[in-house]
Protein backbone atom coordinates (compact mmCIF):
# COMPACT_ATOMS: atom_id res chain seq x y z
CA UNK A 1 0.00 0.00 0.00
CA UNK A 2 1.58 3.55 -1.16
CA UNK A 3 2.32 6.09 1.77
CA UNK A 4 -0.92 8.06 2.55
CA UNK A 5 -3.56 5.94 0.35
CA UNK A 6 -6.32 4.21 1.85
CA UNK A 7 -7.13 2.03 -0.64
CA UNK A 8 -5.30 -1.29 -0.82
CA UNK A 9 -2.22 -0.82 -3.44
CA UNK A 10 -3.64 -3.20 -6.62
CA UNK A 11 -7.23 -3.12 -6.23
CA UNK A 12 -7.66 -0.28 -8.78
CA UNK A 13 -9.25 2.73 -9.21
CA UNK A 14 -11.02 4.02 -5.77
CA UNK A 15 -14.07 4.89 -7.71
CA UNK A 16 -14.55 1.85 -9.95
CA UNK A 17 -16.69 -0.76 -9.06
CA UNK A 18 -19.92 -1.77 -7.64
CA UNK A 19 -22.15 0.64 -5.13
CA UNK A 20 -21.87 -1.60 -2.63
CA UNK A 21 -17.90 -0.70 -2.27
CA UNK A 22 -18.36 2.78 -0.09
CA UNK A 23 -15.63 4.46 -2.44
CA UNK A 24 -17.56 3.19 -5.53
CA UNK A 25 -19.42 5.87 -8.00
CA UNK A 26 -22.61 6.14 -6.12
CA UNK A 27 -20.57 7.63 -3.20
CA UNK A 28 -18.69 9.65 -5.32
CA UNK A 29 -21.80 11.26 -7.11
CA UNK A 30 -23.38 11.59 -3.51
CA UNK A 31 -20.41 13.56 -1.97
CA UNK A 32 -20.65 15.65 -5.72
CA UNK A 33 -24.35 16.43 -5.45
CA UNK A 34 -23.59 17.64 -2.10
CA UNK A 35 -21.10 19.75 -2.65
CA UNK A 36 -22.72 21.67 -5.42
CA UNK A 37 -25.73 21.85 -3.31
CA UNK A 38 -23.60 23.67 -0.76
CA UNK A 39 -22.02 25.93 -3.08
CA UNK A 40 -25.48 26.57 -4.57
CA UNK A 41 -26.40 27.36 -0.67
CA UNK A 42 -23.86 29.92 -0.43
CA UNK A 43 -24.43 31.19 -3.73
CA UNK A 44 -27.75 31.87 -2.47
CA UNK A 45 -26.74 33.51 0.70
CA UNK A 46 -23.82 35.39 -0.56
CA UNK A 47 -26.38 37.07 -2.85
CA UNK A 48 -29.16 38.02 -0.20
CA UNK A 49 -26.17 39.27 1.90
CA UNK A 50 -25.07 41.26 -0.97
CA UNK A 51 -28.79 42.45 -1.45
CA UNK A 52 -29.00 43.57 2.13
CA UNK A 53 -25.80 45.44 1.55
CA UNK A 54 -26.73 47.36 -1.40
CA UNK A 55 -30.27 48.28 0.51
CA UNK A 56 -28.38 49.18 3.60
CA UNK A 57 -26.27 51.44 2.07
CA UNK A 58 -29.04 53.09 0.39
CA UNK A 59 -30.79 53.59 3.71
CA UNK A 60 -27.54 54.97 4.68
CA UNK A 61 -26.94 57.30 2.26
CA UNK A 62 -30.73 58.58 2.27
CA UNK A 63 -29.84 58.92 5.55
CA UNK A 64 -27.01 61.20 5.66
CA UNK A 65 -28.64 63.29 2.95
CA UNK A 66 -31.47 63.73 5.53
CA UNK A 67 -28.90 64.62 8.25
CA UNK A 68 -27.08 67.32 5.98
CA UNK A 69 -30.42 68.90 5.76
CA UNK A 70 -31.49 69.11 9.19
CA UNK A 71 -27.69 70.61 9.63
CA UNK A 72 -28.50 72.82 7.19
CA UNK A 73 -32.12 73.84 8.11
CA UNK A 74 -30.72 73.93 11.98
CA UNK A 75 -28.18 76.63 10.59
CA UNK A 76 -30.61 78.71 8.76
CA UNK A 77 -33.03 78.79 12.02
CA UNK A 78 -30.37 80.05 13.92
CA UNK A 79 -29.68 82.38 11.54
CA UNK A 80 -33.04 83.84 11.37
CA UNK A 81 -32.99 83.96 15.08
CA UNK A 82 -30.00 86.11 15.36
CA UNK A 83 -31.56 88.25 12.75
CA UNK A 84 -34.05 88.60 14.36
CA UNK A 85 -32.54 89.30 18.14
CA UNK A 86 -30.16 92.16 15.97
CA UNK A 87 -33.28 93.03 14.32
CA UNK A 88 -35.31 93.77 17.83
CA UNK A 89 -31.93 95.92 19.70
CA UNK A 90 -32.09 97.92 16.20
CA UNK A 91 -35.68 98.83 16.93
CA UNK A 92 -34.77 99.32 20.80
CA UNK A 93 -31.52 101.39 20.01
CA UNK A 94 -33.73 103.58 17.60
CA UNK A 95 -36.58 103.52 19.95
CA UNK A 96 -33.94 104.90 22.33
CA UNK A 97 -32.39 107.33 20.34
CA UNK A 98 -36.10 108.56 19.29
CA UNK A 99 -37.03 109.10 23.03
CA UNK A 100 -34.06 111.05 23.50
CA UNK A 101 -34.87 113.11 20.71
CA UNK A 102 -38.16 113.79 21.84
CA UNK A 103 -36.65 114.71 25.47
CA UNK A 104 -34.11 116.96 24.00
CA UNK A 105 -36.94 118.69 22.06
CA UNK A 106 -39.77 118.88 24.78
CA UNK A 107 -37.41 119.75 27.36
CA UNK A 108 -37.93 123.77 27.12
CA UNK A 109 -42.00 123.49 26.91
CA UNK A 110 -41.79 121.46 30.15
CA UNK A 111 -39.50 124.35 31.61
CA UNK A 112 -41.90 126.93 30.57
CA UNK A 113 -44.54 124.76 31.92
CA UNK A 114 -42.75 124.81 35.84
CA UNK A 115 -42.06 128.59 35.49
CA UNK A 116 -45.44 129.58 34.22
CA UNK A 117 -47.81 127.11 35.75
CA UNK A 118 -49.63 124.46 34.07
CA UNK A 119 -53.11 125.85 31.97
CA UNK A 120 -55.59 125.68 33.86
Amino acid sequence: MPFGSSVPFGSGAPFEGDSSNPYGYAALQAAWDKLYRARALLEAEQAHLRDDRIALQGELDALEVRRQAVIARETRVQQMELNAALDKEEAEDAKERVSTVSKLTRVPFEMARQVFGAKK
